[in-house]
């Protein structure tokens, strides 16, 4: 009896451990598009008032 819960123990714990990469992937995923959005943004921000009209 010892050895089955043993394996079902770890298998439980293997699910959990997996589970807990998958939450840090998607963090991890959406902070990444949210420092591209803020990047393109700022690049696009630059070029306007690089080459933006200015009225002169």
């Amino acid at each position: 009896m010892f050895w089955p819960f043993v394996l079902v123990a770890s298998v439980a714990i293997g699910f959990i451990q997996l589970g807990a990469l998958s939450v840090w992937v998607s963090v991890l995923s959406l902070a990444l598009k949210f420092v591209l959005l803020i990047a393109l943004v700022s690049i696009l921000i630059y070029l306007c008032y690089r080459y933006g009209s200015t009225g002169k």
